[in-house]
């Protein structure tokens, strides 16, 4: 009897633990929704989640973090984990998201391409580290594209990831290079505008869901990530199928 009763505590405390996800930091707006909207129609599941820098997740990875599933901002990163020898079982591009230029609205000013940058109001841009974080990448290379990086060099802040750069940009920063999810927020919504960066000026920010352990529940949110359910999700957010 006492060896049946520790086999069901065993059991349960199994089912307990929570199907552990990684995900690019861009993606806090939308992520708790389609969680919500996963563990709804899978109540034995509980899912866990871990916001960072694309590359910061990889890094974690790479030494052992128990993820088993990771959400990337680009399948860049996706082959830096297949080269340091990280299984991946499964990868499902979901979501494209656009990079966006945000300016509070304290400022007075309406950003309508990346003339406002040379605004004297606009002393301070907050962008996520291209080291680290697509979006930053992304940024970048869009001014040098369009030939403003030499211009705005100096106003550059460094975030450690696009949703710290949101942050940022609230709390004092002039300017910011955010993603579209992140716009969207009520916070700051009412708060700013924004323009959206020309796409053909930077790499297509492209999510990739990876399934980086072989039971079944990590496959199965991962499949969930393609469903007409999370692209309605993703939709109502600002992101784009892929």
């Amino acid at each position: 009897m006492r060896r049946l009763l520790v086999v069901f505590l065993l059991l349960g405390l199994a089912q307990a633990q929570p199907l552990r996800i990684a995900a690019a930091a861009n993606l806090s707006p939308v992520l708790p929704e389609l969680v919500a909207a996963y563990e709804a129609a899978h109540p034995d599941v509980q899912l866990g989640v871990s916001y960072g820098a694309s590359g910061q997740l990889v890094e974690q990875i790479r030494r052992g973090a128990p993820f088993q599933v990771f959400l990337s901002a680009s399948p860049d990163y996706l082959r830096h984990l297949a080269d340091a020898g990280v299984r991946i079982y499964a990868e499902t591009p979901f979501a494209r998201s656009p990079l966006v230029l945000y300016v509070p609205s304290r400022l007075g000013v309406t950003p309508t391409g990346f003339d406002v940058l040379a605004d004297p109001r606009v002393r301070r841009v907050a962008v996520a580290n291209p080291a680290y974080a697509p979006f930053g990448k992304a940024a970048l290379t869009a001014l040098k594209r369009a030939g403003w990086y030499a211009r705005v060099e100096d106003k550059l802040i460094y975030a450690a990831n696009v949703s710290q750069a949101a942050q940022m940009t609230v709390q004092g920063a002039d300017a910011g290079f955010l993603a579209l999810a992140s716009a969207l927020l009520p916070a700051l919504r009412e708060r700013g505008a924004y323009w959206r960066v020309p796409q053909d000026l930077y790499p297509p920010l492209l999510q990739v869901a990876a399934q980086l352990d072989p039971r079944p529940e990590a496959q199965r949110f991962v499949a969930f990530l393609g469903s007409e359910e999370a692209r309605a999700i993703l939709a109502r957010h600002g992101y784009a199928t892929p």
